[in-house]
């Protein structure tokens, strides 16, 4: 998320970066760190409205925190897991996904858990992407991907999703995903896409 949070500096934007370990902490653990962050860098800004970008995974570890973040004003989901994801299923067997994602990978393949999950209130958006392989050894083969999503699995009825080409890993480098993530932040909604 560097490079974006350069780019969100240049316009005048303060980001502030949080991190966490999947395999350390479970996610309940890691959404009360998460809200303890955001609290901790508002107290710095005189408690005006923020916005959340998050990309994958921290998506889900945003909306598990979302009862504590009424002062959210914009949520940007990149490539957001909305539902189980089809490569967690395949690897949920696989001893090395399970010691790498613990409780996360048990939450990913869980259905009642994305449907617990609460639902953003304030202005939001989607961006998944498409440059996934084709490969008929994947999953995801046929389906519109980024590498590891299928668009289809990063939708939530009623949120604007937009398509861009970029691979899931390093969609938050796109040019294109920083002008919509710019645009999205100063208007709440968005207009025309550049050619």
């Amino acid at each position: 998320m560097a490079l974006l949070a350069r780019r969100l500096r240049a316009a005048g934007h303060k980001p502030s970066a949080f991190g966490y370990l999947v395999t350390r902490d479970p996610l309940d653990k890691i959404a009360e760190r998460f809200i303890a962050h955001v609290e901790q860098t508002r107290r710095d800004d005189d408690d005006q409205g923020f916005a959340v970008i998050g990309h994958s995974l921290g998506n889900v570890i945003t909306r598990m925190a979302l009862p504590a973040l009424p002062a959210l004003s914009r949520f940007i989901m990149l490539a957001p897991p909305n539902r189980p994801p089809v490569m967690a299923v395949a690897l949920a067997g696989n001893p090395v996904f399970r010691a790498l994602t613990r409780d996360a990978g048990n939450k990913l393949v869980d259905d009642e858990f994305f449907a617990r999950l609460p639902m953003p209130s304030a202005p939001t958006l989607i961006v998944a992407g498409t440059r996934g392989p084709k490969a008929r050894w994947s999953p995801l083969a046929g389906r519109v991907s980024d590498g590891v999503l299928g668009v289809d699995e990063t939708r939530l009825d009623g949120v604007p999703n937009i398509e861009v080409p970029a691979l899931h890993t390093f969609i938050m480098n796109d040019a294109e995903v920083a002008r919509l993530t710019l645009q999205f932040l100063e208007r709440g909604a968005i207009g025309e896409r550049t050619p």
